[in-house]
């Protein structure tokens, strides 16, 4: 199963965003950890305070240090029963609770687990649980007064206060980093854009080459992206050079055959000998043979060209007056309906060559006439260049063909009815050209009685 896009784009925004958003959330948590740590150093230092002035008070008290008045740490919330902030003093021999502030209402301080009660000389930070189940955080020292017992003086405030502030933060980092993320998509995406835009004008100029609307991409590129146009722009040419030597030597080739052709065909005469009418026949059946074999390598190398688009509009109407001419002395009227703006996608003589045979081949049978039809189609042509296509519809009102005859006049050379004056190339002709621009030729009948012809060819 694939998981990248096939976009370059996609590909890259994604990349950036899913590194984005795991920088901005690591940054998250060690920003929250560390504002944590510093809150809760503070506490304690707050805690320290309190616990070097409850021990020093309870210093000075040398007769009955334990049961007399408790000391006054000027705070009221060691006062207030259950304010979550408590002191206490443990015998560290006995685990006898001494003396407890009056905010514990005759309770005690819950000690962490690993808070063991002979605590170091120096101050020891840990949570405890409350009376009230409550986090304490607690601060405690273990030390010995005048009368050399030792005892651990223990302090605490509520956790509570460490936990508001450290969410308090959070909230407004979550509101700065997602702010931040929004401004780094934004970045990202404009980055992105400006750093592809070179190969979406390269892929915008390949298509108006596709399309004839330029012969060349620009060479004005990025230094990466340079060579790629340089190196297209080459093959275009070398395309070009190909066509122009293919349709040379096919004019070449015409006219190195068309000589010796005809000079037989002199010599052949006109007379009746069987061996004057054999070589006539042979040397016709050549000329046929050469005309096809030429139209099929100019097809061939005009396959490969690209860069070529024929407006539909003034070769059809060129064609139409053309034929209406030819047709009106035989009393066929040939019509055309056409919409504009049609771009076909290949050359403007390939297009002449279909149409005109077609229209042809109707004349030749028709009783009264021969239509011509154009329409853009919904029909995609998956061996075409172009996906978008157009359909040309030529019927006439003659006798028609069955089903079997349309599958056979398609064959190269095939002529139904002998009487009828023509190579029976025609069809065949424009079949290959509708194959090499990856359309589509279909027969049928018409609804006038004679042939339907329907080509779908592609368009820009």
């Amino acid at each position: 199963m694939k998981i990248w896009p096939k976009s370059l784009s996609a590909r890259l925004l994604l990349t950036s965003l899913a590194w984005a958003t795991f920088a901005i959330v690591a940054t998250g948590f060690v920003l929250v950890s560390a504002f944590r740590q510093t809150v809760e150093a503070r506490f304690d230092d707050t805690l320290g305070v309190y616990l070097a002035m409850l021990v020093a008070q309870l210093s000075e008290q040398d007769d009955d240090r334990y049961g007399g008045i408790p000391p006054d740490l000027g705070e009221p919330r060691f006062v207030l029963p259950l304010s979550g902030w408590y002191w206490m003093v443990v015998d560290t021999s006995t685990d006898e609770v001494m003396q407890t502030s009056e905010s514990l209402a005759g309770d005690v301080i819950e000690l962490p687990d690993n808070f063991e009660r002979t605590v170091g000389f120096v101050p020891r930070q840990g949570y405890g649980q409350g009376p009230a189940g409550d986090r304490l955080r607690v601060v405690a020292r273990r030390v010995a007064f005048a009368d050399g017992k030792w005892v651990m003086v223990v302090v605490s405030g509520a956790a509570s206060t460490i936990a508001d502030d450290t969410a308090s933060f959070t909230t407004r980092l979550a509101l700065y980093l997602g702010s931040f993320a929004i401004i780094l998509v934004a970045v990202t995406f404009i980055h992105w854009r400006i750093s592809l835009r070179p190969l979406t004008v390269l892929g915008q100029q390949l298509e108006a080459v596709r399309q004839g609307r330029v012969q060349h991409v620009s060479t004005k590129f990025p230094t990466e992206i340079a060579p790629v146009a340089d190196a297209l722009n080459t093959l275009i040419d070398a395309n070009h050079a190909t066509l122009e030597r293919a349709r040379r030597h096919v004019g070449n080739l015409a006219h190195a055959l068309k000589t010796p052709l005809s000079v037989l065909l002199n010599d052949a005469g006109t007379t009746g000998e069987p061996l004057a009418r054999s070589v006539r026949e042979q040397v016709h059946t050549m000329q046929r043979q050469v005309r096809y074999y030429l139209d099929r390598a100019q097809m061939a190398a005009q396959d490969r060209f690209i860069a070529t688009t024929t407006d539909l509009g003034p070769v059809l109407d060129r064609l139409h007056r053309a034929m209406a001419r030819l047709a009106e002395p035989r009393g066929i009227e040939v019509t055309l309906e056409r919409p504009d703006g049609i771009q076909f996608a290949g050359e403007q003589q390939d297009l002449e060559e279909i149409v005109g045979n077609l229209v042809d081949n109707g004349m030749k049978w028709a009783a009264s006439e021969v239509a011509i039809e154009v329409r853009p189609s919904d029909e995609a042509l998956p061996g075409a260049a172009f996906k978008r296509s157009f359909a040309i519809e030529i019927a006439d009102d003659g006798p028609g063909l069955s089903e079997t005859e349309r599958t056979e006049v398609i064959s190269r050379g095939t002529r139904l009815d002998q009487t009828k004056p023509g190579s029976g190339l025609g069809l065949s002709i424009v079949a290959e050209l509708v194959d090499l621009y990856g359309g589509r030729l279909e027969l049928s009948r018409a609804d006038q009685g004679g042939l339907k012809v329907i080509v779908v060819l592609p368009r820009t």
